[in-house]
């Protein structure tokens, strides 16, 4: 087994399952410090960041978040067993984690939404090193691109969320659902 860097990188999984720990703020806030070390375009830094705490009030949300999702129109196409899953009231999109991180842009250009999927990625890692889990919740960014979700939250009306991640303490280790052979398109000698 890799252990160091890439064993947490062969590590990580979306994380489904959550116990009912809290995740302390404080390590959110190391979570957050270590999103914030990835790099970014001319040193810009464009993130922002709004937390969730509690499995009850995400569970409240994560209503909200589904009828936004179902609402989506037909180019936004969501398979029938994820539609299936969105309709069931007892699932929760959050997945009954303690805490939501929602990584946000400070402005709409490309560039900015890629750093802060680079921030996302070290804060999913750093989790993994503070023996927690985490899982990007796609199904979150329709419901808060929305006006009243981004006041909700407290997030700044120019600002671009750009997902949510999920943090908790597994419940489980799922094993690796494992990788095709990557797709090299071109590679001299």
């Amino acid at each position: 087994m890799t252990t160091g860097i890439l064993g947490a990188i062969y590590m990580r999984r979306a994380m489904r399952a959550y116990t009912s720990a809290p995740v302390e703020r404080a390590v959110i806030e190391c979570l957050i410090d270590a999103a914030i070390q990835a790099p970014s375009y001319t040193d810009n830094e464009p993130w922002s960041f709004a937390v969730v705490h509690g499995r009850d009030v995400l569970r409240g949300l994560s209503d909200e978040v589904k009828a936004a999702a179902l609402a989506l129109p037909p180019e936004h196409a969501i398979p029938e067993r994820l539609r299936r899953e969105l309709a069931d009231p007892a699932f929760s999109v959050f997945h009954d984690a303690a805490a939501l991180v929602v990584i946000c842009a400070t402005s709409p250009r490309q560039q900015d939404a890629e750093d802060c999927c680079l921030a996302a990625e070290n804060l999913m890692l750093a989790a993994l090193a503070y023996g927690l889990a985490s899982c990007p919740i796609g199904f979150s960014r329709p419901w808060l691109q929305l006006p009243k979700a981004k006041a909700e939250l407290g997030i700044d009306p120019a600002h671009v969320p750009i997902f949510g991640i999920a943090i908790g303490h597994p419940a489980v280790q799922p094993p690796s659902p494992g990788r095709r052979t990557p797709r090299i398109v071109h590679y001299p000698a």
